[in-house]
């Protein structure tokens, strides 16, 4: 389901509000780089007073973390979404379709591994790991293309994580990077799913 309203969709808190206030500011200051610097800025400013989250993004999907609209932009075009990683869960590597992104970690502990492009051939990308992040709640971190590629995973046994995204355009799509051998991966065109 899309959402081309400025209601969000999954039950109301006080973070979102300041949130989409932070972001609507950012959007002034046009350049992708800019806005991104100032909305890791607003998030880490905010996140600390974050309050309490709705219980529906504290349920993790024991098939794989869950995306969750929560606000799309009608006059800017950003997306904003939640995501929920159960135990253990992560996902591929992949881009974020040409966009500018900003994840932050609501609660729990996020390990994200960048990674950068060595060479491409015909079908085949030869990447490698580039830097780790390990971050915890109030942690923010910017994306910018062409330096987007990354894995994401929640390192805990028995806890849940949840992150918040915003994206300059929605993410309905994005390149995921199969493992083939060694430091060669397949790309391959991935519609994202929302519950």
């Amino acid at each position: 389901m899309t959402l081309h309203t400025a209601e969000p969709r999954t039950a109301h808190f006080p973070l979102l509000d300041d949130v989409i206030v932070v972001a609507d500011a950012a959007m002034r200051m046009r350049a992708p780089r800019r806005i991104v610097a100032t909305l890791v800025e607003g998030l880490r400013n905010l996140l600390p007073n974050a309050g309490a989250l709705p219980p529906a993004l504290l349920i993790p999907d024991p098939a794989g973390y869950t995306r969750r609209e929560l606000y799309r932009s009608p006059r800017h075009g950003y997306q904003v979404l939640a995501m929920t990683w159960g135990p253990g869960q992560g996902s591929s590597v992949h881009d974020h379709a040409d966009t500018w992104g900003v994840e932050a970690v609501l609660r729990g502990h996020l390990e994200v591994l960048d990674y950068r492009v060595r060479d491409r051939n015909r079908a085949l990308v030869r990447m490698h790991a580039s830097d780790h992040h390990a971050l915890e709640d109030g942690r923010v971190i910017g994306l910018l293309p062409p330096h987007d590629l990354h894995s994401c995973r929640n390192p805990s046994a028995r806890e849940t994580t949840v992150t918040l995204h915003i994206y300059g355009t929605p993410l309905d799509e994005v390149r995921r990077f199969v493992h083939v051998e060694d430091d060669l991966y397949r790309p391959e065109r991935v519609r994202l799913a929302m519950a």
